[in-house]
C-alpha cells in the first residue's frame, strides 16, 4: 500500500464526512441543494464556503509557503470528493488552486504571501481558460504588456475566466518585448479591470465563468511571476496538474452517477419502456448492470493511472508533464463517457433526481479544461530539466523531493512474472497472462497499454489484501475492459461481472468511495 495514497484519501475522507449526508435534503451540502442551485444558475456558495471552512483553504497552500498540502496525491483525492456533491463547486475550487500554481512554484515570497492570504480569507482566484474563439490555445491571447521592463500597462482582449465574478485575483499570460510573461494581479485595480458575464455554459451554470478586460493595469516587477519571458515554461507546467485534477473531478462526478444508477438495476423485473428514456431501446435492468460493471472498471482503471501519476510526479518529476499528457486526458475521457453512458441507459428514473442530468452536462465543460488537444508549451509537453536548478522543479512548490528510488520493474511484466511464479487461486491466471502479453506487445505510447500497466501495479501492491485481488478478479476486470476499448473482443464472462456489481453494491450500503481502497464517506 502506498502511503501517500492511503494519507490522501483519509484527509479527502475527513472532508467528505464534515459535509454531512448529501442524500439528505436537509443538508446544504447534499445532491438537492447542488440540483437546486444548478436550476437557479446560482454559485455554490455554502458548499464552497463550508468547504474551506473545514480546511480546504489550508490544503490549496503548500505546507513549504506555510499550507498544509504536502502531495500531490491530496490535491487529487480533495477535488474527487468534493465533485462527487458539485462539480461546479469542486471546478470552481480547484481552478483557483491552479491559478495559483504558478506562484507557488516560481512566485516570490511576497507573492506567496498575498496569495495565501487570499485563499484563507476564503477568496478565490481566476484561471484563465483561453480566448473564446481560440478554445484553450494559450498562445493566442491577446494580453500584452506596454512600456518599459518595469513599469508595464496591461491591456487585452477579454480572456475566459473561471470564477470571474468572485475572484479576487488571477494569473495571466501576457506578451512582453521579452516574451510571453506570468504576471499575478489582485483585485485593488477596480477601474483597469473588470469582469463580464461570458456565454451561458450549458454545464457548470453557476461557476461564472466570465471575460476578463485588462485596460491599462499597472504592472511593474512585484507582479511578475518567475522570469521575464519564462510564462511558457510556467504554463507547461501547470498544464499536467490541470489534466489530473481535471480526471480527479471527472472520477467524482462518475462515483455519484453509480450510486444514482445502482438501483435500478437491482429491480430484475423492471421494464424495459420504464427504464429506458424516450426512443432508447436499452433493456432495462440487465443492460444497466452491463453498463454498470463497465463503468465501474473505467472508474477503477482511472483510479489505478491517475494515483500512478502522482506516484510519477514523486518519484521521476521529469516524466510527469508528458506521463500526464498522454495518461490523464484518458481517464477523464473515460469516466466521461461512463457518466454519458449511464445517463442515457437510466433516462427518465434517473433524471427524476436531477443529479445526473447535473453531472452529465457539467462533465462535458470540465473536461473541455484540461482537453488533451491542449498545446504544448514544447515539442512533446515534456519539459527539458533546467541545468541550473539542481531540485526537479516540477513539483519543488511540494518542497524536497524524496530520495530517488531504485528503477520500478513495468507492471504488466512484474504481473506477469508474479503469476506465472506464484499462480493464482482459482480460474483466472491463464486468461490474465494472456492479457497481459496482449497489452505488452502494444506499440510504445500506446495510452491504453499504459493504463493497464498502472492497473497491474495496483493490483501487485494490494495483491493480499482481500480475496478477490488474491485470485486476480480486480485485476481481470480491469484488463478486460481496456482491452474492449481498443477493440479486442473478450469472451463473456458472467462471474467477473456480477462480482463487481456485487461489490458495488456493498460500498453503496456501507456509505463508501466507489475505489480500489477503504474510503469511507458521509
Amino acid at each position: 500500500m502506498d502511503e501517500a495514497i492511503t494519507r490522501a484519501l483519509a484527509v479527502a475522507a475527513q472532508l467528505d464526512r464534515a459535509l454531512a449526508d448529501p442524500m439528505d435534503e436537509r443538508n446544504p451540502a447534499s445532491f438537492h441543494a447542488a440540483v437546486r442551485a444548478d436550476r437557479d444558475a446560482r454559485f455554490p456558495r455554502h458548499l464552497c464556503g463550508s468547504a474551506l471552512a473545514w480546511g480546504l483553504a489550508e490544503y490549496l497552500i503548500p505546507a513549504v509557503s506555510g499550507g498544509r498540502l504536502t502531495s500531490l496525491e491530496e490535491a487529487f483525492a480533495l477535488f474527487r470528493v468534493l465533485a462527487r456533491r458539485d462539480l461546479t463547486a469542486a471546478t470552481t475550487i480547484a481552478a483557483s488552486f491552479l491559478s495559483a500554481l504558478p506562484v507557488w512554484r516560481d512566485g516570490s515570497q511576497s507573492q506567496r504571501r498575498a496569495v495565501a492570504g487570499l485563499l484563507r480569507e476564503h477568496e478565490l482566484m481566476g484561471l484563465p481558460v483561453g480566448e473564446a474563439e481560440q478554445g484553450a490555445d494559450i498562445l493566442a491571447r491577446e494580453i500584452a504588456a506596454f512600456g518599459d521592463r518595469h513599469a508595464w500597462r496591461l491591456d487585452g482582449r477579454t480572456s475566459l475566466i473561471d470564477n470571474g465574478s468572485h475572484a479576487a485575483g488571477t494569473t495571466v499570460l501576457a506578451r512582453t518585448g521579452d516574451g510571453p510573461t506570468t504576471f499575478l494581479l489582485l483585485r485593488g485595480d477596480g477601474e483597469h479591470w473588470w469582469f463580464q458575464p461570458a456565454h451561458e455554459a450549458h454545464g457548470l451554470r453557476g461557476g461564472a465563468l466570465s471575460r476578463l478586460t485588462l485596460a491599462g493595469v499597472p504592472a511593474g516587477d512585484a507582479q511578475v511571476v518567475g522570469g521575464l519571458g519564462q510564462g511558457l515554461a510556467t504554463a507547461g507546467r501547470t498544464l499536467p496538474v490541470a489534466r489530473l485534477l481535471v480526471a480527479g473531478l471527472a472520477l467524482g462526478a462518475l462515483d455519484t452517477c453509480l450510486r444514482a444508477a445502482l438501483p435500478y438495476a437491482e429491480e430484475p423485473g423492471r421494464d424495459a419502456a420504464e427504464s429506458a428514456g424516450p426512443g432508447r431501446a436499452e433493456a432495462g435492468a440487465a443492460v444497466l448492470a452491463r453498463r454498470l460493471t463497465d463503468a465501474y472498471a473505467d472508474l477503477l482503471i482511472g483510479e489505478a493511472v491517475c494515483h500512478e501519476l502522482c506516484r510519477t510526479a514523486r518519484e521521476d518529476p521529469h516524466a510527469f508533464a508528458a506521463a500526464s499528457a498522454r495518461l490523464a486526458g484518458l481517464a477523464a475521457r473515460m469516466a466521461g463517457d461512463a457518466v454519458e453512458t449511464l445517463a442515457g441507459a437510466l433516462g427518465g428514473p434517473g433524471y427524476s433526481a436531477g443529479i445526473v442530468e447535473k453531472m452529465r452536462r457539467d462533465s462535458a465543460v470540465a473536461g473541455a479544461l484540461a482537453d488533451d488537444q491542449l498545446p504544448p508549451a514544447v515539442p512533446g509537453d515534456d519539459l527539458p530539466p533546467d541545468p541550473f536548478v539542481p531540485v526537479p522543479p516540477e513539483l519543488s512548490w511540494l518542497g524536497p523531493p524524496p530520495a530517488a528510488p531504485p528503477p520500478r520493474e513495468n507492471g504488466l511484466a512484474a504481473a506477469a512474472r508474479v503469476i506465472g511464479e506464484d499462480g493464482l487461486p482459482g480460474p483466472h491466471a491463464p486468461r490474465l497472462l494472456e492479457l497481459l502479453g496482449f497489452f505488452r506487445a502494444r506499440r510504445s505510447g500506446c495510452a491504453h497499454a499504459e493504463a493497464a500497466a498502472a492497473c497491474a501495479a495496483a493490483w501487485l501492491r494490494a495483491r493480499g489484501r482481500d480475496g478477490y485481488h488474491m485470485c486476480g478478479g480486480w485485476l481481470l476486470l480491469c484488463l478486460r475492459r481496456l482491452a474492449v476499448l481498443l477493440g479486442q473482443e473478450q469472451p463473456e464472462d458472467g462471474g467477473v461481472r456480477r462480482v463487481a456489481l456485487v461489490r458495488l453494491r456493498k460500498a453503496a450500503e456501507q456509505r463508501r468511495l466507489f475505489s480500489d481502497h477503504d474510503v469511507e464517506l458521509a
